[in-house]
């Protein structure tokens, strides 16, 4: 396959990954290719952290669930995100671009429209739509077989003013 073709065949999925170790082969080329990845002035100020260890998953599991619960808790997943979400097949079609929000619990797609809302966000709470999403959320990095962190130091780290 060559590269236009990954490309376009590429996917996003945030579903269940499969139930086995990384080969070997596939994490060296994994990494390989990370530390190939063009800088600036090929300063590869980057350093990656490869999480394998499973008690080590579940800790960010957790972090990473409580920090998705905590974002749609108070709101800000959804002022942060709204942009990027679109409720219809037409909305994607008529923006070619975003997230459409296609799973959500039966109960909730009559009300899809006043998510963003502030009445919207308080129902998602109410019907504990964070939890669960923060559940989700937990179960996909703790079940992930191999987690790759990218660091920068805080010499290279510039936050923008």
């Amino acid at each position: 396959m060559d590269l236009h073709e990954a490309i376009h065949r590429r996917h996003t999925t945030n579903g269940a990954f499969a139930d086995r170790p990384i080969d070997p082969e596939h994490k060296r080329a994994i990494l390989e290719l990370a530390a190939r990845a063009p800088s600036h002035f090929n300063s590869q100020p980057w350093r990656f952290v490869v999480v394998e260890d499973l008690e080590r998953r579940r800790a960010l599991g957790r972090i990473a669930g409580e920090s998705m619960r905590d974002l749609m808790e108070d709101g800000r997943f959804w002022q942060q995100y709204r942009k990027y979400f679109r409720l219809t097949p037409e909305e994607v079609a008529a923006s070619k671009d975003g997230i459409h929000i296609d799973n959500i619990p039966s109960v909730l797609k009559p009300f899809a429209k006043y998510i963003f809302s502030e009445r919207g966000a308080a129902m998602m709470n109410t019907f504990r739509v964070p939890n669960v999403l923060g559940n989700d959320a937990r179960k996909l990095v703790e079940n992930s077989p191999m987690l790759l962190g990218i660091a920068l130091s805080h010499e290279v780290y510039k936050p923008a003013s």
